[in-house]
């Protein structure tokens, strides 16, 4: 017999969230609000604000998005989103006890317990099969917890919960499940995306007070039914278990098995014993509490979207291939640091870090569905002193910085010793960024990464978005960009946050208005 739901669970308080290195932590009761305090300019006492910082109880409410009861002047704030049923979706088949126990691979070790969010769009049905938008909605919302619980059979892990800083116990939980019913049709949010509607998707649930890690659930989704029939699905994983890559291995694993695909996808989870753990890597070591205090910023962010069409990134591809052939996401990225350095400081050095997929830079290679953080760093520096202020030269800087990263020798990561590698290289990051006096602008790309292709039977999503970037209530943040396959699948959209007046200046940019359009519409 199929299991795959348990009881509804109990409604509490809301509480406050806050955004912390680009992905989505949370703390307790109303009055903590104050507690958002500016950190020290002293860089000693910064990291020591830090690491208070992240000793913080950090819950979740179970109210996730609660209606607003008073109409704001935002049409979008007033929409209601009434939560229909929040459950545990768990596999359909108990996981076998020697599997309960999942360690953590070092690469896992270092990562932050944050949520990266990730969001889904799919059209409503057509009136061709004469049924009701009700029954539509009834048949998809068995159809993806169905689908959900066979593809957690699959993948246990992601129906665990983080029972330590050093593994996940695969105890079948299952994935923390919200079902939402919004009071409106989906062709309005996609002739406009908002971003505090958007964040409104997004699921939130209660963790462990004072203990921000045990007991986090590794998985949640939160899918978002509207009045025409057309969903969101909203999947964000716990990064201590997995990274983008692996979140996009998940849903199309999902989309498979719910769509009845022959060709089926079997994830591996090699990841936990190539790189075996080491329990002195303790979680949030200084050297990440030092990189984070350099590039975490205090003040007023805003987050635009900026959409590159297909001829407008051929010509910009050409103009950045000057000097080197570059990829289009180098070429994107290379323009839009080059605007965000022109309107911050050109006297000012900065850096670009963008993580670098390596589960193809191993002998024999990783398999393409390996589970976990299996990522290094690519780094590149602009010096207003020895470097050209122009997309070609920045791209090449980029592009350069990728290459460098992939010819390091990743063999000597693997096996127990591997950790001894690996801290070295975190060494020299902490040297780089530990520089107060360069600005610095994270960046990741999920171009190409098959976010297109999670069709769950009613076809392909008609718009996928990252749900990282939309606090822009909060008063911390860091430079960063996002970028993702356009809904037409052969162009780019870029997701930035900078600080709100570093912004305004960007979003005027000539050069960048030539090949980019602002938030338009994903219809």
């Amino acid at each position: 017999m199929r299991r795959f739901m348990i009881s509804t669970l109990s409604s509490r308080r809301p509480a406050y969230h806050r955004h912390v290195n680009g992905g989505y932590a949370f703390y307790g009761s109303p009055a903590r609000v104050s507690d958002r305090a500016v950190p020290p300019q002293d860089d000693g006492r910064k990291v020591a604000w830090l690491m208070n910082m992240q000793k913080r109880p950090r819950f979740m409410s179970t109210k996730t998005n609660p209606p607003h009861t008073n109409v704001s002047s935002n049409e979008k704030d007033a929409i209601e989103i009434k939560v229909i049923s929040r459950e545990h979706v768990k596999p359909c088949s108990p996981t076998p006890e020697n599997l309960r126990y999942y360690k953590l691979s070092f690469f896992d070790q270092i990562e932050a317990p944050i949520y990266h969010p990730f969001m889904f769009f799919y059209q409503g049905h057509n009136n061709n099969n004469k049924k009701s938008t009700e029954d539509v909605i009834l048949e998809r919302s068995n159809h993806l917890k169905q689908s959900l619980s066979e593809t957690l059979t699959r993948m246990h892990p992601f129906a665990g919960k983080l029972a330590s800083e050093l593994h996940v116990d695969c105890n079948d939980i299952g994935v923390y499940y919200v079902e939402t019913r919004v009071d409106d049709q989906l062709n309005n949010l996609l002739k406009e995306p908002d971003n505090k509607f958007l964040k409104r998707l997004i699921p939130i649930v209660d963790s462990v007070p004072n203990q921000p890690l045990v007991g986090c659930y590794v998985s949640m989704v939160q899918v978002n039914f509207f009045n025409c029939g057309g969903v969101s699905i909203t999947i964000q994983h716990n990064h201590k278990f997995a990274d983008a890559r692996s979140t996009m291995i998940f849903m199309n694993t999902w989309a498979a098995i719910a769509r009845r695909d022959t060709n089926q996808v079997y994830p591996n989870f090699v990841s936990s014993s190539m790189f075996p753990q080491n329990p002195k890597l303790a979680f949030s070591p200084l050297w990440y509490l030092t990189i984070s205090s350099a590039y975490i910023k205090h003040g007023k962010s805003s987050t635009t979207r900026f959409v590159f069409n297909a001829l407008a990134l051929k010509e910009l591809k050409a103009k950045a291939s000057k000097h080197q052939p570059v990829s289009r996401v180098v070429a994107v990225l290379a323009l839009l640091w080059k605007c965000a350095t022109i309107e911050s400081t050109q006297s000012k050095p900065s850096l670009l870090h963008m993580p670098v997929d390596i589960r193809q830079q191993f002998s024999p290679l990783l398999p393409d569905y390996s589970i976990g953080n299996i990522k290094s760093g690519a780094v590149a520096r602009f010096d207003p002193s020895a470097s050209n202020l122009d997309v070609a030269s920045m791209a090449s800087q980029i592009k350069n910085a990728i290459s460098d990263s992939k010819s390091e020798s990743f063999e000597e990561l693997k096996g127990v010793n591997g950790h001894v590698k690996f801290v070295e290289s975190l060494r020299n990051s902490m040297e780089m960024f530990s520089d107060f006096k360069t600005e610095y602008h994270l960046t990741s790309s999920l171009c190409n990464s098959g976010s297109k292709e999670a069709d769950f039977g009613w076809g392909k999503p008609v718009w996928f978005c990252t749900g990282n970037h939309l606090n822009e209530d909060v008063p911390l943040f860091t430079n960063r960009a996002f970028l993702v396959d356009s809904c037409s699948g052969d162009g780019i959209e870029a997701w930035v946050t900078l600080e709100k007046q570093v912004m305004d200046g960007v979003k005027c940019n000539a050069e960048l208005l030539s090949y980019a359009s602002v938030n338009p519409s994903p219809l």
